[in-house]
């Protein structure tokens, strides 16, 4: 249970209500917040948690990929950081994966994770546009990636680059709706370099402008923000 916190008592007789619906009481009670502890609060309810992005993202991608043949595939995972994404892929589905990110913190988180499934990875640092590896990818994806280009539709080359004949790509994005710009904006930190959110059909477009057919797209439910997974051929 959660008790707001202005007028936290129980309703009874001598409530206010006429107050309640008045624009002037509003005002009074919105110069009276300590914006500082209001800021603390909304950044703490919206804080990123692994366990619940877990259950979110495993709902997502078993409704994407339900009628996907993916045994001990080839993945590939762009812009991968600590490769997430793929690592959830390698758990459910097994194969082998190559991540690629060129940032050096990226690399060092990278190392310092502990799971079993490193062993079926190998970790590339290199610019993706300059990437030399040939197309014999199952799956390419990424998650978070391509919001931070202006123009989609070089890094979506990228991806389907890669992907051999009759490959999938898996597209993971912030989704732009009201939650995730809360998100982003009590969360400066997060939020230093050019990131576009996208709508769904602004996410489907982008795609299809890059040559591909998008198979599905699924959101998630319960998550700190709003993300939306497409699956491409």
């Amino acid at each position: 249970m959660y008790l707001t916190k202005i007028n936290a008592q129980p309703v009874d007789g001598n409530f206010d209500w006429n107050g309640y619906f008045s624009a002037r009481q509003h005002e009074s009670i919105l110069e009276g917040i300590e914006c500082r502890g209001l800021l603390e609060s909304v950044r703490a309810m919206l804080a990123e948690d692994n366990a619940v992005l877990t259950l979110s993202l495993t709902r997502v991608l078993r409704a994407l990929l339900k009628d996907t043949p993916l045994a001990k595939p080839r993945i590939l995972e762009l812009g991968a950081a600590t490769g997430y994404l793929t690592r959830w892929l390698l758990h459910r589905y097994g194969g082998h994966a190559t991540l690629v990110d060129n940032s050096p913190g990226s690399h060092a988180a990278y190392l310092a994770v502990q799971d079993p499934v490193k062993e079926h990875i190998d970790y590339v640092r290199s610019d993706l546009f300059a990437l030399d590896l040939p197309r014999e990818f199952d799956l390419t994806c990424s998650f978070g990636l391509i919001e931070h280009f202006a123009d989609k539709r070089e890094v979506l080359a990228a991806h389907r680059r890669f992907m051999k004949e009759g490959g999938r790509s898996l597209v993971v994005i912030p989704l732009d709706t009201k939650l995730t710009r809360v998100f982003y904006e009590v969360h400066p930190e997060q939020n230093l370099g050019y990131r576009e959110l996208l709508t769904i059909p602004e996410l489907k477009a982008a795609l299809t402008d890059a040559g591909f057919e998008v198979l599905g797209v699924e959101v998630s439910q319960g998550f700190a923000y709003d993300y939306a997974a497409a699956l491409c051929r």
